[in-house]
């Protein structure tokens, strides 16, 4: 793991000790156990009695962030191992103000780990925009931490059920045809042609409001337009559901284009683009184990990818030697090709119904990578594509 700054100082509770780097100034506070700030990142350590399991103590944290703070959406959950006690890292992001523009979300990592006698929880947090540039760093102090009451870890014979999430809600906007998108781009840095008004597509987008009656342009129209004023390529998001149903997201910086045939048309802020496309990836915390199995062929991902109307087997051999994988494969797919602007290749994402999420890679040799990933990885994948 690269780490940007060195983990030079080690601070210590009742509870456990971890290394920072030398920047990092300790706060007194009698709030905390321990309070450490950098820049914009904070680490706050709080102990308390109990003798409760830590899958306890995890089912009650998962149950109560929450409704902590309205909007709070927690993108994973993860067995800790390196703390000398049972642990869990749990990551969540919660919003900050009303408005993309008040402050910004927080993106934090609590580790919650348990000795018999007491229970620890460690949080780290930073902005959203610092998350891709913080993580070595938040991550290597993390994986400093010891318990200074070890306590052995024994293998889960069965992990706390985990809660679900509902997804984000769909865009809000006008609604439009693809007549009428296309007359909307065309307005991009020209005149508006008042006989563009007597044109069906015309006049739907005076009857959304997007064009006033005699030709004028409203300010959010306006800004609208704005990047579409240059051969600005979008993120895309195209996705095919278990049902079968393909959809698509494009966006261009704020500017918003949901949907395939009839469209949402709408301006987004990137911190809400991103919530909004967790929620259609199916972010969420789920259990992480990795498949024995590396990759498969090629011609058998693709058509498992593409969802044709006949099943696609796993063959015999793999299924009885990767149960894990026999399992994520059978259940039912939802398909995620994440397009970053500039990239012609997508990172391509499935999430299997009640198996967490796998990110199929290179095909090399007629044998396509097929591995196991952490939802809070796949979020970073999606910050990476709107804030990156």
């Amino acid at each position: 793991m690269a780490v940007p700054v060195p983990l030079g100082t080690e601070d210590r509770t009742a509870r456990l000790t971890l290394r920072r780097p030398d920047s990092w100034r300790r706060e007194d506070t009698a709030q905390a156990d321990l309070r450490v700030t950098g820049g914009d990142v904070v680490l706050t350590v709080r102990s308390r009695p109990s003798d409760r399991s830590i899958g306890d103590e995890a089912t009650g944290l998962l149950a109560r962030l929450p409704g902590s703070v309205d909007g709070l959406l927690l993108i994973g959950c993860d067995v800790w191992t390196g703390a000398g006690a049972p642990a869990r890292l749990v990551e969540y992001v919660r919003p900050s103000g009303d408005t993309d523009d008040e402050g910004g979300a927080v993106v934090g990592a609590h580790l919650l780990f348990v000795t018999g006698r007491h229970r620890v929880d460690l949080t780290i947090e930073r902005p959203l925009a610092q998350l891709l540039s913080t993580d070595d760093l938040v991550f290597a102090v993390l994986d400093s931490v010891r318990a200074t009451e070890p306590r052995p870890v024994q293998p889960e014979r069965a992990l706390e059920p985990l809660p679900r999430q509902d997804p984000a809600a769909d865009l809000e906007g006008p609604r439009l045809s693809a007549d009428a998108l296309a007359t909307l781009r065309s307005l991009a840095g020209r005149r508006w042609n008042p006989s563009v008004l007597r044109t069906p597509a015309g006049r739907e987008l005076v009857e959304a409001g997007l064009v006033g009656r005699l030709g004028t342009l409203p300010e959010t129209t306006q800004t609208l337009l704005t990047p579409w004023t240059e051969d600005v390529q979008p993120t895309t998001v195209e996705q095919r559901l278990p049902d079968g149903r393909r959809t698509r997201l494009q966006a261009w910086s704020d500017t918003v284009v949901d949907g395939t045939d009839d469209v949402v048309v709408t301006t987004v802020g990137p911190e809400r683009l991103v919530a909004l496309l967790a929620g259609r990836l199916g972010v969420g915390p789920a259990w992480t184990f990795p498949f024995r199995t590396g990759s498969l062929r090629a011609d058998l991902v693709g058509r498992r990818l593409d969802g044709g109307a006949e099943a696609v087997d796993l063959p015999a051999s793999v299924a009885e030697a990767d149960p894990r994988l026999a399992a994520f494969w059978a259940a039912p797919w939802t398909v995620t090709h994440l397009r970053r602007a500039g990239r012609p290749t997508p990172v391509t994402i499935v999430r299997a119904q009640g198996h967490g999420f796998a990110r199929v890679g290179r095909t090399e040799a007629g044998e396509t990578a097929v591995r196991t990933d952490s939802p809070a990885n796949v979020y970073r994948s999606v910050v990476r594509a709107v804030l990156g």
